[in-house]
């Protein structure tokens, strides 16, 4: 990623989180986004609920998710993580039953496991109108990434949709 796309806004309401694998740093970072929230929505697509949870220490607001496969703890699951109409639907629906004077903090975990199944472009049309409506509500996003997984050109476009981007090490 070029250091003119590298941002350290700790405080973007729209923030892309670029750490390797499933790191601790990584972790913190999402507790920290979450913890300020009144209500929070979960985008799992890389590790079921009760996983994402228990890699997070301290208080977490309120939690629901969508998650990329059928989970008790889960109210909406697509069945296929590239369905992007699928996915919008369930987090448009999950958004919808927060009470209205919340302020949500959103979570996509992760954008390296979306591109797995849809291509770029799906994908940052995805995120641009998923960004767009967390902005709308006076809440926050971030959307995790391991920068390993991807070139530099595809960060950097996609990196175009945040307000900052956060990179932490392991």
């Amino acid at each position: 990623m070029s250091d003119a796309t590298l941002t350290d806004s700790r405080d973007a309401p729209a923030m892309l989180v670029l750490a390797p694998g499933l790191s601790g740093d990584d972790a913190r970072v999402c507790t920290q986004r979450v913890a300020a929230a009144d209500a929070a929505l979960v985008v799992s697509l890389r590790r079921p609920p009760e996983d994402w949870r228990a890699a997070r220490d301290g208080a977490l607001p309120p939690t629901c998710f969508v998650t990329a496969e059928p989970n008790g703890d889960a109210a909406n699951a697509v069945a296929d993580p590239g369905d992007l109409t699928g996915l919008g639907i369930a987090v448009s629906e999950r958004l919808g039953d927060l009470p209205e004077d919340a302020e949500p903090a959103v979570c996509v975990d992760s954008l390296t496991t979306l591109l797995q199944y849809a291509d770029t472009e799906r994908a940052y049309r995805f995120l641009q109108v998923l960004c767009g409506r967390v902005r709308a509500a006076g809440g926050t996003v971030h959307v995790h990434a391991d920068p390993a997984a991807h070139d530099e050109r595809e960060l950097d476009r996609l990196a175009g949709l945040f307000d900052g981007v956060r990179s932490v090490e392991n």
